[in-house]
């Protein structure tokens, strides 16, 4: 029984561990993303045309124009594209960018700026709930 229960227990050690460092990496990710957010700066972004490209029919991508504090302007492709476009010509959008390097940019909203803090504890949390979950229960059904 105790060699079987020894057997089974290694795959917990292993999910509890890929949990733990999942949960380190999604705080190193939510720790970078906010000292970018410190030092960031916002600008209003007008799209000033659409990229066509073939992928199984058309999609569009976005080319947004912006301009720094230091009035320099700059132009941003939406590394993603829909069909129908999602945009028009002479939209505007709130963007954000890093005043050292202004090509450094990404659309001001919740998910793009906050994407990878949120993919990796939405992976990391149902690992630790059931590799500690293993732990835990263990200690109460002894």
């Amino acid at each position: 029984m105790s060699r079987n229960k020894k057997k089974v227990m290694w795959q917990y050690y292993i999910i509890l561990g890929a949990g733990i460092v999942l949960s380190i990496f999604a705080f190193l990710s939510l720790k970078s993303t906010l000292s970018f957010l410190k030092k960031a700066e916002k600008a209003t972004a007008t799209v000033t045309s659409l990229r066509v490209y073939e992928s199984d029919g058309e999609i569009f991508s976005p080319l947004f124009t912006y301009r720094t504090r230091d009035n320099i302007e700059y132009t941003y492709e939406l590394p993603e594209g829909t069909n129908p476009s999602a945009w028009s010509v002479g939209d505007t959008e709130t963007v954000i960018y890093d005043p050292n390097d202004p090509t450094s940019v990404s659309l001001y909203t919740y998910f793009r700026i906050f994407v990878w803090p949120l993919v990796l504890i939405c992976i990391a949390l149902p690992l630790l709930v059931v590799g500690g979950g293993y732990f835990i229960a263990d200690q109460f059904l002894k």
